[in-house]
């Protein structure tokens, strides 16, 4: 597994090493299992205090585009902004604000991105996985497909979203052009930009954390055609691999 040299803090999140493969946020496995809601966020709902996380999917892509793989998440926000939904939804559960992991600025957190550079990733890799034949979810939010892909190629993303088309390598185990990591850590949600240009750069970062840490992916071609609420999609194709018991594992 791959975690992080030292802890550091970050916007909204504190990253620490974890000492088993996986990235947990204040407790809850990023796995499809622990998933209670994808549409146009992700929350997840585990750890000891079965509480929801809300937006991961700003967390966890920074470290899935730094080649992270094992990681201990924690919320560190202390102040309600009501503007928010997440935070009206959290502060009516009776949660509190730590809960709320995502950017207030809807970015995929390039202040995780710097601190992973600057404290460094140690550990390699012992297994990747891919699918052993193709996956489709075709849902209201959009398509996906994941298609197997050979050990250590990482994942390719082809993508097209409001018009506009975008291909990016990946790898989430291991090294990605920092000029891409850069460029899809600063861009904003769709839900908060006009511009369909960044929106689809922004989906990378999405489908960065959908597919490739939650769905645990590693080498992968995904084809995704997405729409407004793409969480759906996303996630949904990762899920249908696992259920449908498909997930391949090769050691490096």
């Amino acid at each position: 597994m791959r975690t992080v040299a030292e802890p550091f803090e970050a916007e909204s999140v504190a990253v620490a090493p974890a000492e088993e493969p996986g990235i947990r946020i204040n407790g809850a496995p990023a796995t499809v299992e622990a998933v209670r809601k994808a549409d146009v966020r992700v929350d997840l709902l585990g750890g000891e205090d079965e509480r929801r996380s809300f937006v991961v999917e700003h967390a966890l892509a920074p470290l899935g585009l730094c080649g992270v793989t094992a990681a201990e998440v924690t919320g560190i926000e202390t102040d309600w902004s009501f503007a928010r939904p997440e935070h009206r939804f959290c502060y009516a559960r009776g949660d509190d604000p730590a809960h709320v992991v995502g950017s207030p600025l809807g970015l995929p957190n390039p202040a995780v991105v710097e601190g992973v550079r600057e404290v460094g990733v140690v550990g390699e890799p012992s297994v990747r996985r891919t699918v052993a034949e193709p996956v489709t979810a075709d849902t209201e939010g959009g398509t996906v497909t994941l298609r197997p892909r050979e050990r250590g190629a990482g994942i390719r993303f082809e993508v097209s979203f409001r018009g506009e088309s975008f291909v990016a390598e990946v790898d989430p185990a291991g090294d990605t052009d920092p000029e891409l990591v850069d460029r899809v850590a600063a861009a904003t949600t769709p839900f908060l930009t006009e511009s369909a240009r960044e929106g689809i750069v922004h989906s990378v970062a999405d489908l960065v954390s959908d597919v490739a840490v939650i769905g645990g992916f590693e080498d992968l071609l995904v084809e995704a055609d997405l729409g407004d609420a793409y969480h759906l999609a996303t996630v949904g194709a990762a899920r249908l691999a696992h259920e449908r018991d498909v997930v391949e594992e090769r050691r490096v």
